[in-house]
C-alpha cells in the first residue's frame, strides 16, 4: 500500500508540477552531498587511524557552502533540465562532472576564506562517496521512470502541427531516445510529412481535434510562405491551457543562441555563444594563471629560445604581426622570429610556405615545434588572446576568407586562442579551412571548463609537432 501511495505522489509531481518535481530533485541532491559530507568525515576520523578529534561543528559548517556550490554545478551542468533527451551515460557524466567541479571550487574557497586547512584524504572519501550516492540515486530514478512509462504513465502526447521539415527531425531525434515517454498523437497540416513518418494525419477543425486527443502539448513550425499559418494559429489559440511550443528554423544559428529580455520584449538572438558573464570571467582567470605561471615555469626554455633567435640571424628576438581576434578587433600577435628580415620586395600578405628562403634553420627547427608561438603568454596575459581559443589571422585573409568559407567569421565570436580544437585535430598550416572552421565553431558551441582542459592536455601530446607546422 505503501509503496502504491508513494508511486502515485510521484506521477501526480510528474504530470502536473514539473517545477515541483525539480524542487525535489534538488533537495534530494543537497540531502545526499550534505549526508556523503559528513560521512566522509566519519569514515576519515572515526573509521581510519590517525585523525584529529573536535572537528565536527568545523565540517558542519562547510556542509552548507558544500551543498551550495554543488546545486550550482549541477544546474550549470544541465542537471535540471528535462533529461528526456538524454542517455543514462551522459547523465552519469554529468553528474561525475558537476560533482568534481564543485570539490574544486570548494578547495578553491576554503583555500581563501578558512585559515585552517581541510584533511586532503577526507575530500577525496567525499568525491567517491557523493558519486556512488548522486549517481545511484539518479539511475533508480530514471529506472523507475522507465518503468512508469512502459506502463502508459509519465508520457507527454505531442500534437505536431505545420509542414516545416523541422518537425520530421524532432520526431527523429524523439525515435532515438526510446525512453522519452514521447508519443505522437496526431498531426494537423503536414502536407503529406505525416504518411511519411507513419504518424496520423488529422483533419477537421482544432478545436474538436483537441478535445479528442487531449494533447500535453503542440508542437508547432510553418517553412516558407505558409510561416504566416503560425501566426495565425497562435492569434486564433494563445488564450488556450495547452502549452504551444515554436520549432524555430534555427539552421544559420550555428555557434549557438540565446532567448533574452528586454524592458519585456523577448529577443532571440542567434549565433550568440551561451557563455555567460561569470563563465568568461572564470575562462579570463584561468587565462591569466595559467600564461603566468607557465611563463615562470619556462623560463628557461624562453632564455634558450631568445639566445638561439638571436645568433640565427641579426635582428629583432620577437616578430609581431597584426591580427584579428574577437569582435573582429586588430591586435599584435607576438612570435619568435624564425626567418631573416625581409628586403621590402616580398609579398606581405603570403601564405606560409614550407620551403620558404628566408627560414632559418633554428626558425625551421622552432616552427616545426611550434616554439616560436610561445610568446604568445604574452598576449593571453594582456587579454588579447586565451590559452584555447580559435587561432587568429591576418586582416587580409580574413577579408579574403568571410567570402569563401561559409560561417568563417563566426570564429570571431570567441577570444582567439595559442591552441584549438582544430590544431589538436591536425587542421593547422595549409590544410583544408572548411574543417578548421568546423572545428572552431564546434569548440565557440560546445565550450566548457573542462573542454578547455582536454583541449590543452592534447596539445602536449600532439598539439606541438605536426607535419602541416612550418
Amino acid at each position: 500500500m505503501q509503496n502504491t501511495t508513494t508511486a502515485f505522489i510521484l506521477l501526480a509531481m510528474l504530470n502536473e508540477h514539473k517545477g515541483t518535481f525539480s524542487f525535489f530533485q534538488k533537495l534530494v541532491d543537497g540531502i545526499t552531498v550534505f549526508g556523503s559530507w559528513m560521512l566522509a568525515f566519519y569514515i576519515r576520523f572515526h573509521l581510519l587511524q590517525g585523525g584529529q578529534p573536535g572537528l565536527q561543528i568545523e565540517f558542519l559548517k562547510i556542509g552548507p557552502y558544500l551543498v551550495l556550490i554543488s546545486l550550482y554545478a549541477f544546474y550549470k551542468t544541465n542537471l535540471y533540465s528535462s533529461l528526456r533527451f538524454s542517455n543514462r551515460y551522459k547523465e552519469i557524466f554529468g553528474v561525475i562532472k558537476g560533482n568534481t567541479f564543485a570539490v574544486l571550487g570548494l578547495v578553491i574557497l576554503l583555500y581563501f576564506l578558512n585559515d585552517k586547512r581541510i584533511s586532503r584524504l577526507t575530500i577525496v572519501i567525499y568525491l567517491f562517496v557523493s558519486n556512488f550516492f548522486l549517481v545511484s540515486i539518479r539511475m533508480a530514478v530514471r529506472n523507475y521512470l522507465r518503468y512508469l512509462r512502459s506502463k502508459g504513465r509519465n508520457l507527454r502526447h505531442i500534437l505536431l502541427i505545420g509542414n516545416s521539415p523541422l518537425l520530421s527531425d524532432y520526431i527523429k531525434t524523439v525515435k532515438l531516445f526510446k525512453d522519452s515517454g514521447i508519443r505522437f498523437i496526431g498531426w494537423i497540416d503536414s502536407n503529406g510529412l505525416a504518411a511519411k513518418e507513419s504518424i496520423s494525419d488529422l483533419k477537421g477543425d482544432f478545436k474538436e481535434l483537441k478535445l479528442t486527443h487531449r494533447p500535453d502539448s503542440i508542437i508547432l513550425s510553418y517553412t516558407g510562405s505558409d510561416s504566416i499559418k503560425a501566426h495565425d494559429f497562435i492569434a486564433k489559440n494563445y488564450n488556450d491551457i495547452i502549452p504551444i511550443q515554436l520549432l524555430p528554423d534555427l539552421t544559420y544559428s550555428l555557434v549557438g543562441h540565446k532567448i533574452e529580455d528586454f524592458a519585456g520584449i523577448p529577443l532571440l538572438s542567434v549565433n550568440q555563444p551561451t557563455l555567460n558573464a561569470i563563465e568568461l570571467l572564470f575562462k579570463r582567470v584561468i587565462d591569466f594563471t595559467g600564461a603566468f605561471i607557465g611563463s615562470i615555469l619556462i623560463s628557461p626554455i624562453l632564455i634558450f629560445l631568445t639566445v638561439g633567435v638571436k645568433l640565427s640571424s641579426p635582428g629583432p628576438i620577437l616578430f609581431g604581426q597584426r591580427r584579428i581576434g574577437f569582435d573582429g578587433r586588430e591586435f599584435m600577435m607576438w612570435k619568435f622570429r624564425s626567418m631573416r628580415l625581409a628586403s621590402g620586395n616580398e609579398d606581405k600578405t603570403e601564405w606560409s610556405s614550407q620551403n620558404n628562403p628566408r627560414k632559418t634553420k633554428f626558425g625551421d627547427f622552432i616552427r616545426r615545434t611550434s616554439l616560436d608561438e610561445l610568446p604568445q603568454l604574452l598576449n593571453v596575459l594582456l587579454g588579447d588572446m586565451s590559452l584555447v581559443g580559435p587561432r587568429p589571422e591576418q586582416p587580409f585573409f580574413v577579408d579574403k576568407f568571410r567570402h569563401e568559407i561559409p560561417g568563417y567569421m563566426l570564429k570571431h565570436k570567441m577570444k582567439p586562442g595559442m591552441t584549438g580544437w582544430a590544431q589538436v585535430n591536425g587542421w593547422r598550416g595549409d590544410t583544408d579551412l572548411n574543417k578548421r572552421i568546423e572545428c572552431d565553431i564546434y569548440y565557440i558551441k560546445h565550450w566548457s571548463f573542462w573542454f578547455d582542459v582536454k583541449v590543452l592536455f592534447l596539445t602536449v601530446f600532439k598539439g606541438f609537432i605536426n607535419k602541416n607546422a612550418y
